[in-house]
């Protein structure tokens, strides 16, 4: 049987979720380096943080990916 959830433990955010404003500006750089083989939920830990959480930027991280897998440089490796 699992415990009951209340309404704060369903809001609580993540203590190092970087927050849409932030993570939007280095989303580019967070998508650049999962490209490169990089890892970069541990090296920008708060923007991971924040896709976790958010659905909304989770899907422009998605399609950013996306779009650069499709669209970018030639020595990108395919999904």
């Amino acid at each position: 049987m699992t415990q009951p959830r209340d309404i704060d433990h369903l809001l609580a955010i993540d203590v190092v979720d970087a927050g849409c404003a932030a993570g939007f500006e280095i989303l580019h750089v967070y998508v650049e380096s999962e490209l490169a083989g990089g890892d970069p939920a541990r090296e920008f830990s708060g923007l991971a943080a924040h896709l976790r959480s958010c659905s909304a930027c989770r899907e422009d991280y998605l399609g950013l990916l996306e779009a650069s897998r499709r669209f970018g440089a030639e020595d990108v490796p395919p999904a």
